[in-house]
């Protein structure tokens, strides 16, 4: 049986998923950028429902306090979420020079034929 506060966490879990998955369906959001949030969403049920999960981890890691041991595992998932939009800004940021430049010449070469 699960406590109230698990039982709270479950919902707010769920919640979050829920919203996760209206995101990409209304098309807000990207699938490949939910993965790491729907990822984010299923560790935070499997904790909700199996707390021994993160006693156990917190013993493993030698953290005394679980819930120290979930927000240390939060901003792991937050650090490779950022990680992601590093590489998406850096792929895009190379993208949007090149297109810059094709347009820069190709802007050139119509001023050459106008004369």
């Amino acid at each position: 049986m699960l406590s109230k506060i698990q039982l709270i966490c479950l919902c707010g879990s769920i919640i979050y998923l829920l919203i996760i998955f209206w995101s990409v369906r209304q098309q807000r959001m990207k699938e490949a950028y939910a993965m790491l949030w729907l990822l984010s969403g299923v560790v935070l049920i499997v904790f909700s429902v199996w707390t021994d999960c993160l006693r156990l981890i917190s013993n493993l890691i030698g953290i005394a306090y679980p819930p120290a041991t979930l927000f240390l595992l939060m901003l792991g998932g937050v650090v490779l979420v950022l990680f992601q939009y590093s590489q998406v800004l850096s792929r895009n940021q190379e993208r949007i020079s090149r297109l810059s430049q094709e347009i820069a010449l190709l802007k050139e070469k119509v001023e050459r034929l106008q004369k």
